[in-house]
């Protein structure tokens, strides 16, 4: 079964990753690609909404910064426990128009805060939620493209990332005096 199920993962990777490249679409995915990197681009929408509203809601800014801690340590401790490697260090001809950092595979760390940050976001600003969960989309998507993770590792992020939302909305931001 998981023979199986690898199989697929391996043909959807192949499928996407070996879409038409070019200079320009490298380009693109390589910009959705960085504006993932460390839930950057979250936190310049979240500070953006919080500075434009009137009344302004710091559980935003909190909810934000534990989306980040937690993306942060399901990067630097599930991908060391589980330890898988790229798909250019398991298969051949990948297509990987940049050399980035070399990480292990699973879960996808732009997919985890990717889907975690438009989690949050879409909770303060329903109304765009449709924005910020195709933009989660297209940098994961990146990822498979850029040749960077498996479309099992992106699914696995996403699922975590929504869990991570969760939480961090549910953990209430401590009162300071």
């Amino acid at each position: 079964m998981l023979d199986y199920l690898y199989g697929i993962d391996v043909s959807l990777f192949y499928l996407i990753n070996h879409l038409p490249h070019s200079f320009f679409l490298n380009f693109i995915f390589g910009i959705f690609t960085l504006v993932g990197y460390l839930g950057i681009i979250w936190f310049v929408i979240g500070f953006y909404i919080y500075f434009k509203e009137k009344k302004r809601d710091r559980r935003l800014l909190f909810s934000l910064a534990v989306v980040e801690l937690l993306s942060i340590f399901v990067e630097a401790v599930v991908k060391n426990m589980v330890g898988r490697l790229q798909p250019q260090f398991v298969l051949p001809y990948v297509i990987e128009p940049f050399d980035f950092y070399h990480n292990f595979s699973f879960p996808s760390g732009h997919a985890v805060i990717a889907f975690a940050g438009a989690f949050v976001l879409s909770r303060y600003k329903p109304k765009l939620k449709w924005l910020f969960y195709s933009l989660a989309v297209i940098i994961s998507y990146s990822r498979i493209y850029l040749g960077k993770h498996f479309p099992s590792d992106v699914i696995a992020g996403a699922v975590i990332g929504l869990g991570i939302g969760y939480i961090s909305l549910k953990i209430q931001m401590p009162k300071f005096k």
